[in-house]
């Protein structure tokens, strides 16, 4: 069991070696990812591992630090800032860029290189309007075994189902083994080196471009705003800086301010920041949306299909005399009867109706009889007279059998509500497909 003190000792070295900030609720994470190393070299137990470390064992450090940074990667993650890069920034840059020829992008924390790849894959996409252009990717991360993966650009079968399409697997990997290898191709557009974002960029020089997602959630406060500060630092003015869904320079940095109506990408707040066009951007998330919207209403119906035709609001059916009458629905009573059928329609009496698309077969053929009343559940269309056939319209019950005598209106759902005089738990509800 880690002792409180010796936690502390472990989140100040890790916070002054990576800049993690590691709380109290995170006791369970050190432990979990402490107990490998200190196995892997042979100490008992997390106190002589924390021994070591106040001895400044500087392997141990770096394998400790390493331990302790997250390397959550997978390719074109979130979609948005891959959708930014593509629509807005790329296509600007190449237009004010297209004297120098020239574009530098720096992801920042690479992990295991999905992200620079994914970028890889977009520009390869734009060779034809980036021909003798200089583009250079660097992605850097604290973590030299991550990134000797990323170099290899090896990655497993679970890998490249995250986020990646098939279109893309298929045009820029090959199979390798139980592995799938990224094309040689790609690799050579993007350089990898160690780096620690609480250093000296100055050495890294001057990017267009730089991918910081999802690493300053990490950090507290002072430490990012200090290092917006010097990525701003290394920026022209109109460059861009991507962030995480949940990072944000509001109330951090004032070096950096967002696009306009567009969320995760930001630009210098200097005068040289010029102008962005989104529209291509925005019609393509105005488009996506919609296809959304129309597949959640499928998907809370079951169907996209429209209603029948007879159970749409006003809509006609005709009747059996060639003229025709509504089947518009009312409203339920406010006070339900104790003794009259559900009304939801209108019928007329001593006449057939006849429905439209989806009716059902005819009712029976009267003889003589007394005269009925009643209206259908959910439209027109009554049955009556001495030789009157029912024909229901679209989703109607058939009609009840004639009386014994003269003409009038029958009822096609003629039985009577239980005597409770609210609707109770014992009156059946309308089934959700056939709501009005």
């Amino acid at each position: 069991m880690l002792k409180p003190e010796d936690f502390d000792f472990v989140s100040k070295l890790i916070k002054s070696r990576s800049g993690l900030v590691l709380t109290q609720d995170k006791f369970y994470l050190l432990e979990s990812r402490l107990m490998p190393i200190a196995r892997k070299r042979g100490l008992k137990d997390l106190g002589e591992l924390i021994g070591a470390l106040r001895g400044m064992d500087r392997a141990l450090i770096e394998d400790v630090v390493e331990a302790m940074t997250t390397n959550e990667s997978f390719f074109f993650r979130d979609t948005k800032p891959f959708d930014q890069f593509r629509h807005v920034v790329l296509p600007h840059m190449i237009k004010a860029r297209a004297s120098k020829r020239h574009l530098r992008i720096w992801c920042a924390a690479a992990s295991s290189g999905q992200e620079p790849y994914s970028l890889a894959m977009i520009l390869q996409d734009f060779a034809s309007q980036l021909a003798g252009w200089r583009i250079e990717i660097i992605g850097t991360d604290i973590s030299r075994e991550i990134l000797n993966k990323a170099r290899a650009g090896l990655y497993s079968q679970f890998e490249v189902q995250r986020g990646l399409p098939i279109t893309l697997l298929v045009k820029h990997f090959q199979k390798a083994e139980d592995m799938w290898q990224i094309s040689s191709d790609l690799r050579s557009k993007v350089q990898y080196r160690e780096y620690n974002l609480l250093e000296d960029l100055k050495p890294l020089g001057q990017f267009d471009i730089v991918y910081c997602r999802n690493v300053l959630i990490y950090f507290d406060q002072p430490t990012k705003t200090d290092v917006l500060t010097r990525i701003s630092a290394q920026m022209p003015d109109d460059g861009f800086l991507f962030l995480g869904g949940a990072e944000t320079v509001l109330g951090i940095s004032d070096k950096f301010k967002p696009l306009a109506r567009q969320r995760g990408i930001y630009q210098l707040n200097r005068p040289g920041a010029p102008e962005v066009d989104v529209t291509a951007l925005e019609k393509l998330q105005a488009a996506a949306a919609g296809a959304t919207s129309a597949a959640s209403g499928a998907a809370a119906g079951g169907f996209a299909f429209p209603k029948p035709k007879a159970m749409q609001a006003g809509a006609t059916g005709t009747l059996a005399g060639g003229t025709s009458g509504s089947a518009t629905p009312t409203a339920r009573p406010t006070t339900p009867s104790t003794t009259s059928p559900r009304s939801y329609g209108t019928g007329s009496a001593g006449t057939s109706t006849t429905g439209g698309t989806y009716s059902r077969p005819a009712g029976t053929t009267g003889t003589t009889g007394t005269t009925g009343t009643g209206t259908s559940r959910y439209g027109t269309g009554a049955s009556g007279g001495s030789t009157g056939t029912t024909a229901g319209s679209g989703y109607q019950r058939p009609a009840s059998p004639g009386g014994t005598a003269g003409s009038g209106s029958g009822s096609s759902f003629s039985s009577t509500r239980p005597s409770s005089s609210t609707f109770g738990r014992t009156y059946p509800r309308k089934p959700d497909d056939k709501k009005d």
